[in-house]
């Protein structure tokens, strides 16, 4: 299991992708929600009354932040042409390089490839701004998922992303070697777009496959207890201490 052995391991089939588009960690990539809510916390913290409001700053958001922060990114390792048309449907593409030609490309073929209407479209609610046919990025990365796990794949948290959408789904060990293609729809109808090399793809996430057992409730005393012994940790201080805070939490959750 992962919490024995701690790691996930992507490989490439391509070794000069592995040295120049390596897969890496969710922290090195921070939507402009992060950075824009990150400076405007820092211009604050120079104002004398900046501990009064220090909560209310979207920055100091553990929900966004810790997402933001937490899983890995895969991006593309060239450059990109999509052309469509405007007729809903189709498109073409070029890359700077012919993958299928390059060491270890002819296991992974061409750069990018394509779902037609009839494996999604066809089953959703028609978007004028969305192109009907999927486009699939094949990537030379895969993955054996660790045991008891999926691998979910998705957009990007907090997306600045308006090209396009990654499918989200999951990637599992039963299914055996998981090979990491980029499913997008697309949502540029009529013209030229160049997907730079480095351009984010998917963020992945280790999800358990076994789920707790769903109880769903009234709150006790003892829950009514808690409730309150958090609003109460949370706002004590103006200028709080958040690692504090979790040991006091820690602790009351035993």
């Amino acid at each position: 299991m992962l919490f024995k052995k701690d790691k996930i391991e992507f490989f490439s089939l391509m070794p000069d992708v592995t040295r120049t588009a390596p897969i890496l960690s969710a922290t090195n990539f921070k939507p402009d929600l992060v950075k824009n809510s990150t400076q405007e916390l820092s211009e604050k913290k120079k104002e004398n009354l900046f501990g009064h409001v220090k909560s209310l700053f979207t920055a100091k958001c553990p929900g966004i932040y810790n997402y933001a922060k937490h899983g890995w990114v895969l991006t593309t390792w060239q450059d990109i042409i999509i052309t469509t048309n405007g007729d809903g449907d189709s498109f073409q593409w070029t890359s700077a390089l012919d993958q299928k030609n390059l060491k270890g490309g002819n296991l992974v073929g061409d750069a990018v490839g394509f779902h037609n209407a009839n494996q999604y479209s066809n089953y959703v609610e028609n978007d004028p701004n969305t192109l009907s046919t999927v486009i699939k990025i094949n990537t030379p990365w895969r993955c054996i998922v660790p045991k008891g796990y999926y691998l979910q794949e998705a957009p990007l948290p907090y997306s600045d992303e308006k090209r396009f959408t990654t499918v989200i789904g999951f990637h599992s060990q039963e299914y055996g070697v998981s090979p990491l293609n980029i499913q997008l729809l697309w949502h540029v109808i009529n013209g030229e777009t160049l997907i730079k090399a480095g351009t984010p793809l998917a963020h992945y996430l280790l999800i358990p496959q076994k789920q707790p057992k769903l109880i769903v409730r009234n709150a006790t005393k003892k829950d009514l207890e808690f409730e309150e012994a958090t609003h109460i940790e949370l706002n004590r201080k103006f200028l709080s201490s958040r690692t504090e805070s979790k040991c006091i939490f820690a602790d009351l959750f035993k």
